[in-house]
């Protein structure tokens, strides 16, 4: 495995997804493969009603959202997902089992230094002109203290992140679901 081929895969695939992202938008992808969701997971009673609210304004057709399956990984060691909810509601998931299962994850703890290290290599896919952003404008995210929003340019988007897609139960539930291979 080439971790950083494998990451700048996974950038261009969000590229191709969300061809009028920003610089923030890339620095979400990035902070959420190396901390997962586990902001979200420090008040489970918020974390369950923004998703049940979610859930219900997501239209239950068409099924795929803009070219995006339901499980979308986000991390070079294919473990941190995003789970999409518009494919999964159409997909029949029941929304108390997606809860329960995102709410009851193990955290992934990823670390600063980590996270920094990861971001070095995407500022350096910028200086070598892999990536349609200016380097000097992703080193001065760097220093973000909170997750960005995604930027108007990004488009619809609608999931939560599954820190460990790997993990038997949380695998053999996305399976059950039909969402994962």
């Amino acid at each position: 495995m080439n971790d950083k081929a494998d990451l700048l895969a996974i950038i261009a695939d969000e590229l191709r997804g969300h061809p009028q992202m920003g610089p923030e938008d890339l620095r979400k992808l990035i902070v959420q493969s190396v901390l997962g969701g586990d902001h979200l997971l420090n008040d489970l009673d918020r974390f369950r009603r923004e998703l049940l609210r979610e859930w219900a304004e997501i239209p239950r057709e068409p099924i795929e959202p803009i070219g995006r399956e339901a499980i979308q990984p986000i991390d070079p060691e294919g473990r941190t997902a995003r789970v999409h909810l518009l494919p999964c509601k159409g997909r029949g998931v029941e929304v108390d089992a997606l809860v329960r299962l995102l709410a009851e994850q193990p955290r992934k703890n990823g670390s600063q230094s980590a996270l920094e290290a990861r971001w070095e290599i995407v500022v350096d896919f910028a200086r070598a002109g892999h990536l349609p952003f200016d380097p000097s404008e992703l080193s001065d995210l760097a220093v973000l203290a909170r997750l960005p929003h995604h930027s108007v340019g990004y488009g619809f988007a609608s999931y939560r992140v599954i820190n460990d897609i790997t993990r038997p139960k949380a695998a053999n539930r996305l399976r059950e679901w039909g969402i994962l291979s």
